[in-house]
């Protein structure tokens, strides 16, 4: 049990778990979709990263850039970002999700009022 532990999956299902709790109990310091996560990421409000290797490793060449932009700026931010397999559950359930989201450092409630 303690290998699996350290296993990039584990911390995936980590990250994916602290999202969901963030989002029942504090749901202003929590985002999903493309749009919120890069207003979230101009105002470096981003602490943990959420994002699927459909997105992070897309076929086209502009999109793939820019998320991989993202990922790399919110790490140099000091956040982290985790790359989720599209093969495991926790990819497939954060794909239900659009594919992106983010944990944030600070409460961002004019998020919800920014069109998907």
């Amino acid at each position: 049990m303690s290998m699996i532990k350290d296993t990039k999956a584990a911390q995936e299902v980590k990250a994916l778990k602290d999202f969901h709790e963030m989002m029942s109990n504090d749901p202003a310091r929590a985002c999903y979709g493309p749009k919120h996560v890069q207003v979230a990421h101009e105002q470096l409000a981003i602490q943990t990263l959420l994002i699927t290797d459909e997105l992070f490793r897309n076929a086209d060449i502009p999109s793939r850039k820019k998320y991989v932009e993202l990922a790399e700026s919110v790490e140099n931010a000091g956040g982290t970002a985790h790359i989720f397999s599209s093969m495991h559950i926790s990819g497939e359930q954060l794909q239900q999700l659009t594919g992106i989201a983010a944990i944030l450092r600070f409460p961002m409630p004019e998020l919800e009022d920014l069109e998907m």
